[in-house]
C-alpha cells in the first residue's frame, strides 16, 4: 500500500502537521493539506486522493461530514474521518456517509497505521474519472447548499442567464415565485446579492462542472 496519495483536512494546523509527519512516516504520500470544506472538494478533484482523512469540525462553511458526503459521492474516494468529538449526534451523521473508519483525537501513529491499511484494502477499485459521469450542476447544488430540486434549477438558470424575468421565462414561472427561490436561496447561501450569489457559484466547489459543460459545448 506503500505510495498510495493521501489528502489531509484539518483546520489546525499543528494536528494537521502531526498527521502529515505519521503519514510519511507509514510511507504514504501526503499529496496536500486542506483547511476547509470547500478546499477539500476542490483538492479532491484536482489532485485524486485515494483517501481522505478528514476533520469534522472545519470551523467554518461545510464541516467534515457533509463535505465527505459530496467527495464520496462524487469522485468516489474513501474517507477516515479523525475527530476529537465521539457524541452521539456526531457518530450518527458521520456513520451515514460510510466511512471507512473514525478515529479519535489525540493521535497515535499506530491508531492512523492500522485505520489507513484497513480502509485502503476494504476499499473497492476507483474509476479516475469519476468526476466526469453522473454528476450534475443541479444535484450538486442541492448536496452543497440544502436546495430543493426547484430552487437548484432556478440557480443553475440565474448563473447563465442574470436577468430574473428571462430566468422565469426560462423555467415557465412566475416573475414572483423567481424572486420567491431568489430570496431562499440567499438565506441558503448566505449571500444578500445577485452579483455576489453568482461569484460564489462560480468560485466555489460547484464551479468545476460549469467549466466542464462550457468545454464539452465549444
Amino acid at each position: 500500500m506503500e505510495g498510495k496519495k493521501i489528502l489531509i483536512v484539518d483546520d489546525d494546523q499543528t494536528t494537521a502537521s502531526v498527521m502529515q509527519l505519521y503519514v510519511s512516516n507509514l510511507g504514504y504520500q501526503v499529496i496536500g493539506i486542506a483547511t476547509d470544506g470547500n478546499n477539500a472538494i476542490n483538492m479532491s478533484r484536482e489532485l485524486r486522493p485515494d483517501l481522505l482523512l478528514m476533520d469534522i469540525y472545519l470551523g467554518k462553511g461545510l464541516d467534515g461530514i457533509d463535505s465527505a458526503e459530496i467527495i464520496h459521492k462524487h469522485f468516489g474516494i474513501p474517507i477516515v474521518f479523525v475527530s476529537a468529538f465521539a457524541d452521539e449526534n456526531t457518530l450518527k451523521r458521520a456513520k451515514a456517509v460510510n466511512p471507512m473508519g473514525y478515529i479519535n483525537k489525540p493521535l497515535r501513529e499506530t491508531d492512523l497505521k492500522t485505520s489507513i491499511e484497513f480502509a485502503l484494502a476494504k476499499s473497492p477499485p476507483r474509476n479516475k474519472n469519476q468526476s466526469n459521469t453522473g454528476i450534475s450542476f443541479e444535484n450538486i447544488l442541492v448536496s452543497l447548499y440544502s436546495l430543493t430540486r426547484s430552487e437548484a434549477r432556478f440557480l443553475a438558470k440565474l448563473v447563465e442567464y442574470p436577468e430574473l424575468n428571462v430566468v422565469a421565462a426560462a423555467l415557465n414561472i412566475s416573475l414572483s415565485t423567481a424572486k420567491t427561490h431568489l430570496k431562499r436561496i440567499y438565506r441558503k447561501t448566505d449571500t444578500n446579492r445577485q452579483s455576489v450569489l453568482v461569484h460564489k457559484i462560480v468560485t466555489g466547489p460547484a464551479g468545476f462542472l460549469l467549466q466542464r459543460n462550457i468545454n464539452q459545448s465549444s
